[in-house]
């Protein structure tokens, strides 16, 4: 099975009022998406990739996208089996650069890590807005699944 790595850089992650930005990009075996140091609304997005992670990896659904907020990105995941997905890295919505196949649990543990790690290191900043009360819920929810 395939390996993966989403990396956040915390030295990255800036507030600016309620919009928390930081470098969040996957390695795919040496194969960066979509860019190495890509900057994004990391906890909305962080947000939105644990919940559709866990829809796959629980049958609520064999399909999602996970999207970036800026720029055309996203990944198209695809359960095949109950232990496997495959995932397409898209430009534009149609042009595939990669497609990768990748255990369905290491997709959410991944995800789930960096929900840990994103709520941690909001606290230690005492920061509080709606996305970061949604990310501590769900980091709370998720983490007792394993």
């Amino acid at each position: 099975m395939n390996k993966f790595i989403i990396y956040i850089d915390k030295n990255s992650i800036f507030k600016h009022k309620n919009n928390i930005t930081g470098n969040i990009y996957f390695n795919f075996d040496g194969f960066f998406f979509p860019e190495r140091k890509w900057n994004d609304f990391i906890i909305i997005i962080i947000n939105n990739w644990i919940n559709s992670s866990y829809n796959i990896l629980s049958g609520c659904t064999k399909y999602e996208e996970l999207y970036f907020m800026d720029g055309p990105f996203l990944m198209k995941v695809r359960k095949i089996d109950s232990e496997v997905c495959v995932i397409e890295l898209v430009e534009n919505h149609t042009n595939i650069l990669l497609s990768y196949r990748i255990s369905a649990k290491d997709l959410f543990e991944e995800i789930l890590r960096n929900v840990n790690l994103l709520s941690k290191y909001c606290t230690e900043q005492d920061w509080e807005t709606d996305e970061i009360r949604k990310l501590q819920y769900l980091n709370t929810k998720f983490s007792t699944i394993f």
